[in-house]
């Protein structure tokens, strides 16, 4: 989730997508060196995990959501090694020792589309008691959309890390505009799903390619917080020097009770992007 994303509900404003030379420019500006001078200074504890002195404990935060699996999509092998030794130079420089909770690597994920979560999840779905056919609503959703007819997954860059409000995630932009709309027109059909819509599902913002690789889960001083800085822009120009890609082939309904395991059923949809 980017920066418990799903956390914040939008009003009535109709939230439309980013143009492509405009998303790509503003995942840019969010990983450059001054942004992140920036946003660092902003971080707060994200309140998702708590450390008892010897270990992490997940706070409840339940709901649904369509994802893309990092390790279920094939080809991002190289991608989930990055990812994890992102993560080991974190634990090793950043400081307070367990100010930070890493994620893990079984829970990298893309969001494709946030359905519901936390007390909407349970205001429309888990108290209503819909869930059982939930799913396949899901499904029938995704045998609205367009088949695919392509058989190259969709390629997202890896353009750097950002510190967004309560986390550190890496960025991914797109080389080729027609994969960009893929992922736009999947939504679109998705969201425009009247009974879906009838359960408040709705865009609440507009696309951006991440995944999270961290939660900030103590407050920071100015020192810390220009430390943490510091070290994502050391990581980011390694990051810069190389090509590594996010390959997206397929996408599904996934559960999650917190924010650290995204579960799979039998009786999830999933939506393949390929032919």
């Amino acid at each position: 989730m980017y920066a418990n994303e799903a956390k914040a509900a939008s009003n009535d404003t109709r939230v439309r997508e980013l143009a492509f030379h405009a998303y790509n420019q503003r995942q840019n500006s969010e990983v450059s060196a001054e942004r992140i001078m920036e946003t660092a200074t902003k971080v707060s504890p994200a309140g998702n995990f708590s450390f008892d002195g010897r270990n992490w404990l997940p706070n409840e935060y339940m709901g649904y959501a369509v994802v893309s699996m990092l390790d279920t999509n094939p080809g991002n092998e190289e991608l989930s090694k990055l990812l994890t030794e992102i993560q080991t130079s974190l634990v090793e420089n950043l400081q307070p020792v367990n100010g930070f909770y890493m994620l893990p690597k079984e829970s990298f994920h893309q969001t494709v589309a946030n359905t519901l979560s936390d007390n909407r999840f349970k205001a429309n779905i888990l108290n209503m008691g819909v869930e059982p056919g939930y799913p396949d609503m899901v499904n029938n959703a995704f045998n609205k959309i367009p088949a695919a007819r392509l058989q190259n997954p969709i390629k997202m860059r890896a353009a750097g890390l950002s510190v967004f409000g309560t986390a550190i995630g890496m960025l991914f932009t797109f080389d080729n505009e027609t994969d960009y709309n893929r992922i736009l027109r999947f939504r679109a059909s998705f969201y425009d799903d009247e009974k879906l819509a009838g359960l408040d599902i709705k865009m609440t913002r507009p696309f951006i390619g991440h995944i999270t690789l961290a939660y900030a889960e103590q407050k920071l001083n100015k020192n810390q917080k220009e430390h943490l800085a510091g070290i994502v822009n050391e990581i980011n120009e390694q990051i810069r020097s190389k090509r590594n890609y996010f390959l997206i082939s397929n996408t599904g309904l996934r559960r999650y009770e917190h924010l650290a395991e995204f579960c799979n059923a039998d009786n999830y949809p999933v939506y393949n992007f390929t032919v």
